[in-house]
């Protein structure tokens, strides 16, 4: 999952990618279940269940990205409330969580 944001000063977009997973979080990480509704509208159909991972991110920049495909196509998107409840507890994560840095 994509959280895309532009930067004041530069313009720039820098993106936190937090992972999608079919594994239960261990009990020491921060992850939010995805709803049936919420994987249909993602793309997702072929997930019986499924976590957003929020306390670990990996951090980019779009314009210079190697990872990330500028046409790429869109599976779907979450609903707006889904995606407040993903943004509250990334926010809460980050003070404690973890960032890898694809910049190299």
């Amino acid at each position: 999952m994509v959280v895309a944001v532009r930067g004041t000063k530069d313009g720039l977009i820098r993106l936190a990618l937090l992972a999608i997973t079919t594994q239960p979080p261990h009990a020491d990480r921060v992850a939010l279940e995805v709803s049936a509704i919420e994987c249909r509208r993602a793309g997702l159909t072929d997930l019986n269940r499924c976590w957003v991972v929020v306390d670990e991110y990996n951090y980019d920049i779009a314009e210079r990205s190697w990872y990330i495909e500028p046409d790429g196509k869109i599976l779907g998107r979450f609903s707006k409330a889904f995606m407040m409840k993903i943004a509250g507890a990334f926010i809460d994560a980050r003070s404690y969580g973890r960032r890898v840095s694809r910049l190299d």
